[in-house]
């Protein structure tokens, strides 16, 4: 029995440019996409864009082979609530790893080891979530953010990027969830409550 074909549009896809989490060129996508029955698809790459112009290349030949596909340009970014306040939290235990200088052997040292891996889980804390361009100028908005995420300290061992640069991009863009990495599925786990709360509760 032959199966049906869905006009269904994924909106949240991962190419061979998402290290580690993606499979395939971005045309491939396009190709399987649009054989089972899609008009469209969306390209959300870790932190980057760079299966754009695959996309493009792929969407104007289908478009001359007289397919009917769109392509819908994205990133799933790495988010955090506020630079600044990451950049306090910084400064912070920078200071208090200056004030412990002399540190006793045996159990102490353990504590510090536990205290110091805390530490960088703290400041590598980040959530995913998805941008999705609208039209153009939310394409020239998301190339802006994406851009501003890997300079000064936006980038953290990942392009980062914060409430106050997406409210400042904010227009024609459009915000998904992501995976279970975002804020929303957050708020299920029990240890998470707090940290999930601020982001969902913020408006435009």
């Amino acid at each position: 029995m032959e199966l049906k074909k869905e006009q269904f549009v994924n909106l949240h896809g991962h190419s061979c440019f998402s290290l580690f989490d993606g499979f395939g060129f971005p045309q491939e996508h396009m190709d399987f996409a649009h054989g089972n029955g899609s008009k469209a698809l969306a390209l959300t790459d870790h932190g980057s864009m760079n299966g754009l112009s695959y996309q493009l290349l792929r969407a104007k030949e289908m478009k001359a082979e007289g397919k009917d596909f769109k392509p819908i340009f994205g990133v799933e970014a790495y988010y955090i609530d506020s630079l600044e306040e990451w950049k306090t939290l910084r400064n912070e235990i920078a200071e208090d790893k200056k004030r412990a200088k002399e540190v006793d052997k045996g159990d102490s040292a353990m504590v510090v080891e536990d205290e110091q891996r805390n530490d960088k889980r703290a400041l590598s804390r980040k959530r995913h979530i998805v941008l999705l361009a609208q039209n153009q100028k939310g394409l020239e908005n998301i190339f802006e953010m994406v851009s501003k995420s890997y300079s000064g300290d936006y980038f953290y061992r990942k392009p980062r990027i914060d409430w106050e640069l997406l409210k400042k991009h904010q227009e024609g863009v459009i915000v998904a969830t992501a995976c279970l990495g975002e804020a929303s599925p957050l708020v299920l786990c029990g240890n998470c409550k707090k940290r999930a709360r601020k982001p969902l509760s913020r408006t435009w």
